[in-house]
């Protein structure tokens, strides 16, 4: 059973610092698939293929990403945890079923061809690979359950071995395809991401049994109804939904802006160079949840961490950002032609904010959670959506900008828009709590 228990600096950063790292790692894994494929044959259109599949099936797992935080929040006992485990059966059934008719109807090809407009020689290889990926989602959803169980009780060291497990079985299946070859390079890499992911839900799985079964409390809450469980889930899927669907907009800003061609062309680079600093920061957020769960008294030294996190990530982007670091990467990992690199320069300066509002995000999401008010989470991200489409919309309009300078302002001024949101919603729950203990 969990007491209340006071968290120094110091043991809030140990916390946190695994799940850091779990999130670092899944930065890396994508880079590696792309790495294999761009090597084996018909590599542009396998990369195509790859990354049209895998985007839809985010997009149909978007509804299960949040069980991470659902697991840490709600597994008080172990009543509330098997309500949990019962809704995740239900949910991962019904999205694995919507996975399996997308791919093999028609429907996929329609949603390529005709929503997406997808060349027609990239429709039956995506289709193939999204074949393949057919158990990600159920498969992402457990193990984020069981990794949010983990977190909850403390056990956040090992939530790095299970990604590293992960990377070794994507690994083990892309080395030998590669050198044997005979296989597509996306099928390869939609093979190689199930066996990554299926290792790392069994890995969680097997360290999650003993925490269940001796450290996790019979019945020591009120029991999780379907009601008080939709009502805490639902706003917070929304959420993802929400925000992996909105997505699409910065190609639509940039489609439209000066240089479209270019800007296509390195943002995706500027966002996996972002991400590297943002995984840090949306780690946080799991670490508010389970922390706040062991006391209020670590709310102060919380809310300082996260000001110290978020000062920190912003100069170590602003030290690469405005020094010829950036350009060292862009160049020498990433691979930009010297055409390509201007248009880098002056979005990466503005991008630099991006990990500090989302520190930002997830101290006050995290505490939102907490508190079981998860409404008000997908209401920022509606609003995130909404002013990232005017911006996009309005953007090539009113200056004559490069479209990844378009996009990465376009996505500051969203990101500040949700961060403020946040930050009211969390100052008026707390002004309603100091008037209901008075």
């Amino acid at each position: 059973m969990q007491h209340s228990l006071r968290f120094s600096y110091r043991q809030v950063f140990l916390f946190w610092t695994p799940l850091a790292l779990m999130w670092l790692v899944m930065a890396v894994e994508q880079p590696g698939l792309a790495a294999v494929i761009a090597r084996l044959p018909d590599e542009t259109l396998n990369l195509a293929a790859f990354g049209i599949a895998f985007s839809i099936a985010l997009v149909i797992e978007s509804p299960i990403i949040q069980l991470l935080s659902a697991g840490t929040a709600l597994c008080s006992d172990r009543r509330r945890y098997e309500s949990l485990l019962r809704f995740m059966h239900l949910l991962g059934a019904g999205l694995t079923v919507l996975h399996l008719f997308v791919a093999a109807t028609p429907l996929f090809a329609f949603v390529v061809r005709s929503l997406l407009g997808v060349p027609e020689e990239l429709v039956e290889p995506s289709r193939i690979a999204f074949l393949t990926m057919t158990p990600f989602t159920a498969l992402v959803g457990y193990r984020r359950l069981w990794q949010g169980v983990l977190i909850r009780y403390g056990h956040t060291r090992v939530i790095p071995v299970t990604m590293i497990i992960r990377l070794a079985s994507v690994a083990a299946v892309l080395v030998p395809g590669f050198f044997r070859g005979g296989i597509a390079g996306a099928t390869l890499a939609a093979l190689a991401l199930i066996a990554g992911v299926g290792s790392s839900c069994l890995a969680s799985w097997l360290y999650c049994r003993p925490v269940v079964k001796h450290e996790m409390p019979g019945d020591i809450d009120d029991p999780l109804t379907t009601r008080h469980l939709l009502g805490f889930y639902v706003p917070l899927s929304l959420t993802s939904v929400i925000f992996l669907s909105a997505q699409p907009l910065l190609t639509f800003g940039m489609a439209r802006a000066v240089s479209p061609t270019e800007a296509l062309a390195v943002w995706p680079v500027l966002n996996g160079y972002m991400f590297l600093f943002n995984a840090m920061a949306l780690s946080f957020q799991e670490a508010v949840v389970a922390i706040l769960g062991r006391g209020q008294e670590n709310y102060t030294t919380l809310r300082r961490f996260a000001m110290y996190l978020a000062t920190v990530l912003g100069l170590l982007f602003a030290l690469t950002a405005f020094t010829p670091v950036s350009g060292l990467w862009f160049r020498g990992v990433s691979g930009l032609s010297d055409r390509l690199l201007p248009f880098t320069t002056v979005p990466v300066m503005l991008l630099f904010l991006v990990p500090v509002l989302t520190t930002v995000k997830s101290w006050f999401r995290g505490r939102l959670i907490h508190e079981h008010k998860t409404g008000a989470l997908a209401t920022a991200v509606a609003i995130h959506s909404v002013i990232l489409f005017l911006c996009v919309w309005l953007g090539p309009i009113l200056w004559q900008v490069p479209g990844a300078v378009l996009a990465a302002g376009s996505l500051i001024i969203a990101l500040l828009s949700e961060a403020a949101y946040l930050a009211w919603s969390g100052y008026r729950a707390s002004v309603r709590a100091s008037t209901a203990s008075a």
